[in-house]
């Protein structure tokens, strides 16, 4: 392993003075430019000189954003800490609450989530060029910000779908449909996110309660089918292309257009009634070691060299309008205009945290899974 290959640490190994959650991985990125091993001043520095990132995105999607910032600050060590979105909210309170040192940046898909910290005073407010080039929807207060725009898909089998005749949806109504038709070929064959363990499960199914008036007949006929859950989008897209499975629906449209392209069986639907499309929030958290290097990660993942290397390699479409869209962002704003259904960041995310209602929706989820009335 040469000097520039990514350290993978275990995390119970990671005495690098925060315990994470046991389903935590760290990724280490060591600067580009060397220091004296052993020495105790060039420790310290490199310790001082470490931006500490918490975020949900998997690590090969996200690798490019960081090995472009390293490029234009070659002095900089980061760690990346991957985790799962609601780890990651309790992980920022925790180590808030005791009084440790929290993350300099946090990139999570639960919007909602991200936006109580924010509004429960747990962000630092920053401002620059790169922010202000933001559309007004995509920040909030100069403390949460929108770094990313990605839609939910609908992912398939092209082997098993050519080979039995079937005709992939294009509509949640065709969805319904072609399960009802077809039990016997798609039932125990369908995936998509278990809402109750995945943030934004729960926020991809909400939103399509408020747009889709059918939601609880299409969770109904899912449960019929003996639907799949799972807390991420990368098995289900895995199981779909190898053919454990072979129907997805509310999968991640930047993660499934990337596995697309490495993976020809596997088909990607933007649905024709409406895309659900929300975005990834930043913060920088109060407790943050070295606040200045979160901000300068978070200016260069915005500005249109880091929207356009996020957009490039992860299929992640920017949020800015002046960096150049790419052929599947084209497809999503130009194509779907009005049927695009996003969340502005702003307090109404908020809404998804109620508890009581929250709770009512988890057990319509529930009950509706189980086909009770």
């Amino acid at each position: 392993m040469n000097l520039r290959s990514t350290i993978i640490i275990a995390v119970f190994c990671a005495a690098i003075f925060r315990v994470l959650p046991a389903s935590a991985e760290l990724f280490i990125f060591p600067a580009l430019q060397n220091t004296a091993p052993g020495d105790p001043e060039q420790l310290l520095l490199s310790e001082s000189r470490t931006v500490v990132i918490y975020g949900s995105a998997d690590i090969e999607a996200f690798r490019p954003a960081i090995d472009g910032f390293q490029q234009s600050n070659p002095e900089i060590r980061v760690e990346y800490h991957q985790l799962q979105t609601l780890e990651m909210y309790h992980q920022t309170l925790a180590e808030h609450e005791a009084g440790e040192p929290n993350a300099d940046l946090v990139i999570s898909s639960s919007m909602d989530l991200q936006m109580k910290l924010a509004n429960d005073g747990y962000a630092f407010s920053h401002q620059s060029d790169q922010t202000r080039a933001l559309p007004n929807w995509a920040r909030w207060r100069n403390e949460a910000f929108a770094v990313t725009q990605e839609p939910a898909v609908m992912a398939y089998n092209r082997k098993y779908f050519r080979e039995n005749n079937l005709e992939p949806p294009r509509t949640r109504n065709d969805f319904i449909r072609l399960l009802n038709d077809h039990d016997d070929l798609l039932s125990e064959k369908v995936t998509t996110y278990d809402i109750e363990r995945s943030g934004v499960g729960f926020l991809f199914l909400a939103r399509d309660e408020r747009f889709f008036s059918g939601i609880w007949d299409f969770v109904r006929t899912l449960g019929q089918a003996k639907v799949k859950l799972y807390s991420n989008t990368s098995p289900m897209l895995e199981k779909i292309a190898d053919g454990q499975l072979v129907l997805g629906y509310n999968l991640l449209g930047s993660y499934a257009e990337t596995f697309s392209h490495r993976n020809p069986n596997l088909g990607v639907i933007l649905p024709d009634d409406f895309i659900v499309v929300y975005s990834r929030i930043a913060i920088i958290p109060r407790g943050a070691r070295n606040p200045e290097l979160g901000g300068r990660f978070l200016d260069y993942i915005l500005s249109i060299e880091g929207q356009s290397i996020l957009q490039d390699e992860g299929n992640f479409n920017p949020v800015r309008p002046d960096v150049p869209p790419s052929p599947f962002s084209s497809l999503i704003f130009d194509r779907y205009g009005e049927r695009v259904r996003s969340f502005p960041v702003g307090p109404g995310l908020l809404v998804y945290l109620d508890q009581a209602k929250r709770q009512r929706f988890l057990s319509r989820w529930q009950d509706a899974l189980l086909n009770r009335r």
